[in-house]
């Protein structure tokens, strides 16, 4: 989700990604973390991505991306929400300035339907699932070629096989297999990218009062900080996931104390917040695990 403008929480002033560009070198403004949604009465915090990264090394110049929750009340977030819903589904992250690209796969993050897919051409081999994606102004116009996909699932079992592919990523291009998931081993967040990236490593279920989080046993680094990276999972999200495999007397199940092979797929880098290092999980259909 992203936003034209965020609350800087070192200036005390709503701006845009490119004001908090100058602001940054300046100094003004202290960390891309130090963010917030602008929406009256609403705290989700907000990291402008790509912030801290010389501009010789940024793929996209800085841009801002919600890494929490919205309050119940924001209006930013119902505006959101009714996009949404214009724009097919929220486990869709790629739109049509995604345009094909031949021999590469794409994130397919759809729950698992009840229906009976109808035929939809050559999906090309061991993809998953076939994603119609625009070709452009070619001598194909008018016409839609099967973008290759899999699911999350899939593609990790693809990474643990050592097979080789190319990832397609929403409005960056491309990324090999290997390079696409990050194992979790002492890093500095400064090291670690933006964008969308599979992180992975032994990891802990823990039941909370309203909900469950997942802790690993690697740490991270931030300036002198050097905690156990986490994510948080809510009871609601799990209610209204259509993955049965995340439903709550599963995750009660996984709680046992004993470390699985956690895998997350986040939008963002780690980020640090109120002392304490998060890996932000948009819903189970980002997350799986091996025992």
């Amino acid at each position: 989700m992203k936003l034209e403008k965020a609350f800087a929480e070192d200036i005390k002033l709503r701006i845009t990604a490119e004001e908090a560009d100058r602001q940054f070198l300046t100094g003004d403004i202290k960390s891309k973390f130090n963010f917030r949604c602008p929406g009256e009465h609403c705290s989700a915090p907000v990291t402008c991505a790509n912030l801290d990264r010389p501009k010789n090394k940024r793929k996209r110049d800085p841009y801002y991306k919600v890494v929490g929750e919205h309050s119940p009340d924001c209006d930013i977030a119902k505006d959101i929400e009714k996009q949404k819903k214009r724009t097919n589904s929220k486990t869709d992250i790629y739109s049509d300035s995604d345009e094909y690209t031949d021999n590469a796969i794409r994130l397919n993050l759809q729950p698992p339907s009840t229906k009976r897919p109808e035929p939809t051409g050559d999906t090309q081999g061991d993809s998953d699932t076939g994603v119609k994606a625009r070709l452009g102004n070619t001598e194909e116009s008018g016409k839609r070629k099967i973008q290759r996909s899999k699911t999350l699932s899939s593609l990790i079992d693809a990474f643990l096989a050592h097979e080789s592919h190319t990832i397609q990523l929403p409005e960056i291009g491309v990324i090999n297999i290997r390079d696409f998931f990050v194992e979790i081993n002492g890093q500095d967040l400064s090291e670690l990218e933006d964008e969308f990236r599979i992180y992975y490593g032994k990891a802990w279920f823990n039941k909370k009062e309203n909900g469950y989080s997942i802790v690993f046993d690697k740490t991270l680094t931030s300036a002198e900080i050097t905690k156990r990276p986490s994510i948080y999972m809510p009871l609601d999200k799990l209610v209204e996931s259509g993955f049965k495999r995340f439903k709550v007397n599963e995750l009660e199940r996984l709680a046992d104390k004993k470390p699985k092979t956690v895998f997350i797929l986040s939008q963002a880098g780690p980020q640090l917040r109120n002392g304490y290092i998060n890996i932000w999980c948009d819903g189970p259909e980002y997350l799986d695990y091996r025992l």
